[in-house]
């Protein structure tokens, strides 16, 4: 079997490596592994609270805009030293927003994922590296040629043939 790598795991003959930063943490074999699931879902593991944590930080950057949207005074009547804070403020919700927003996005992306189950471990892998390099239909054809009936897809566009 050909080598497959992401950031998060690689697979080969051996079994499966789980990566932290390209360096491995964690070996599994095939025969540790009761059953490979591929299907489409969420890439970000803990997608709820991302999507909560977005939400929040557009929730306070409206909020602090708000406060403070009312202040119409001129520079002369602000002074210099309360000019550089409106703009700071200004800069803080923007980037409140904008952050809350790219949070709510990842939240919400969706791809094929790799889910690994054993005894006492359950953990999804993102396949969009694979995806984006066209080697997906290779790895689920050797994936499926290796892990035989553990191996089950959920998504029309990845049933084998």
């Amino acid at each position: 079997m050909k080598t497959y790598e992401t950031s998060e795991f690689r697979i080969d003959d051996s079994g499966v490596v789980l990566l932290r930063g390209r360096f491995p943490y964690k070996r599994f074999s095939f025969q540790e592994i009761s059953e490979f699931e591929v299907r489409k879902g969420n890439v970000v593991n803990n997608h709820m609270a991302v999507l909560v944590m977005g939400i929040t930080l557009i929730a306070a950057g409206l909020y602090i805009g708000d406060l403070f949207g009312s202040v119409t005074l001129s520079v002369n009547q602000l002074g210099l030293k309360a000019g550089k804070v409106l703009g700071y403020l200004i800069m803080m919700v923007t980037g409140l927003i904008c952050f809350g927003g790219i949070l709510i996005y990842q939240a919400t992306k969706k791809d094929f994922v790799l889910v690994i189950k054993t005894a006492t471990f359950k953990k999804s892998f993102p396949l969009t590296a694979l995806r984006k390099s066209k080697e997906l239909d290779s790895f689920l054809t050797e994936l499926k040629a290796l892990a035989g009936a553990k191996l089950t897809t959920f998504s029309r566009e990845l049933i084998l043939k």
